[in-house]
């Protein structure tokens, strides 16, 4: 304990003399930054028209119409600065708040003078920025514009170039407005990302009712399908037993359905029915087991992008997803078949659409459309019965020509 008592002191000393040779870090200085409003009065083609205006004209009338000219030029001036002087005066009638419904402002102050100190208040509690009134290095300008109620407020920051918009501003939030518009200047944010519990404005829930319309079509198409998969298929001897083999399906289509179109967007619903094209004979496979795709029913919903929105014709692309349920026959082998030969198998579930086409005539009351999809399900088909089995993925692919109006 007495020798640690003696060191103490030593390791005092060599503190204090570090301290005194090492030169105190400065922190660095703050941005100094002006703070200016400035409400927006009446422009000249508001308030009436400018003086001068007729000057141009007069001059065209020669020197017999001189004196007639200056006397109306003189009536102008009078009339414009009368109108000006109105403008001015409701200008400054939206700028007196009343205390009972404006509790938050300060009495006998104008919302101008008590924002700009709220600007210059919150400027000066953002870390490295202090606000000034001259010599300032970067500047806020606010600009009001007046409404029936409150103004639109356009803020903007020359440090970073920011600028932000609050569509209607009362007189109750502009504290709120100078909190959230200095945080997001210079935070270089959008000021809808600033929101606080307590800093909601109105014009945060104010939503524009103006929709884009678009148009609505009732759609018609035919079509066919190429489908592939392994199953169990009869050989060319009769007598012999199925084997597993890929297969090639190529049913066709029918479809009835919705399109809107939104621009650039669309949107399609259809309901379609496929119908298979081929099937084997019962005869041909007398020991049973062969397959045979007997056709589907779906519900399918695609999204789609247009190239030329606007154009007599456009090409487009797009994905989706079907919902089908598909439909298999097996044969009976030829000791059980009694009244029917074959059996029924079921199989579903959802596609995964990928697609692309070209509306033509799209001027005319019936317009027309080429369309190509890949239909990729997410699933595979795994049934059996007695008669035979399916497992297999079976993928299609879709050519449609359809009308719509």
């Amino acid at each position: 304990m007495t020798r640690l008592a003696r060191i103490t002191p030593l390791g005092t000393t060599l503190s204090l003399l570090l301290l005194a040779v090492l030169p105190a870090r400065a922190a660095p200085p703050s941005k100094r930054v002006c703070v200016e409003i400035k409400l927006q009065q009446a422009s000249e083609e508001v308030a009436g028209e400018a003086p001068g205006r007729q000057a141009g004209a007069e001059q065209a009338t020669g020197k017999a119409a001189s004196e007639t000219g200056q006397a109306a030029e003189k009536a102008s001036e009078e009339d414009f600065a009368a109108r000006r002087e109105r403008v001015e005066a409701q200008i400054q009638n939206l700028l007196q708040a009343h205390p009972a419904s404006t509790p938050f402002l300060p009495l006998g102050q104008s919302p101008l003078a008590y924002l700009k100190r709220l600007f210059e208040h919150f400027v000066t509690h953002e870390k490295g920025y202090e606000a000034v009134q001259e010599d300032c290095q970067e500047r806020i300008v606010v600009e009001l514009y007046p409404l029936t109620e409150g103004w639109t407020a356009f803020a903007r920051y020359s440090g970073n170039g920011r600028e932000e918009r609050v569509d209607q501003l009362y007189a109750e939030e502009i504290s709120q407005f100078a909190e959230r518009a200095v945080e997001a200047l210079l935070g270089d944010v959008p000021i809808s990302a600033t929101i606080k519990r307590d800093t909601v404005l109105r014009a945060d829930s104010m939503k524009s009712a103006q929709r884009i319309q678009g148009t609505h079509h009732f759609i018609l198409n035919l079509g066919t399908q190429v489908r592939g998969g392994r199953f169990d298929t009869a050989p060319a001897d009769p007598t012999a037993t199925v084997s597993d083999t890929l297969r090639v399906f190529s049913p066709m289509t029918i479809a009835a359905g919705y399109r809107g179109r939104f621009e650039n967007w669309g949107l399609e619903a259809v309901a379609q029915v496929g119908i298979g094209t081929s099937r084997t004979a019962a005869k041909s496979n007398q020991a049973g087991g062969h397959i045979d795709f007997g056709g589907d029913v779906g519900l399918a919903l695609h999204f789609l992008h247009y190239l030329q929105p606007r154009g007599i014709h456009s090409f487009y692309w797009g994905g989706g997803a079907n919902f089908e349920l598909l439909w298999f026959s097996a044969i009976k082998p030829v000791g059980v078949r009694n009244d029917d030969d074959r059996s029924l198998l079921l199989g579903g579930g959802l596609d995964v659409d990928l697609l692309c086409g070209w509306e033509f005539m799209r001027a005319s009351a019936v317009q027309f459309y080429l369309q190509g999809e890949l239909n990729l399900p997410a699933y595979v088909i795994d049934n059996e019965d007695n008669y035979g089995a399916i497992h297999t993925w079976f993928p299609t692919l879709s050519v449609k020509l359809g009308i719509s109006f």
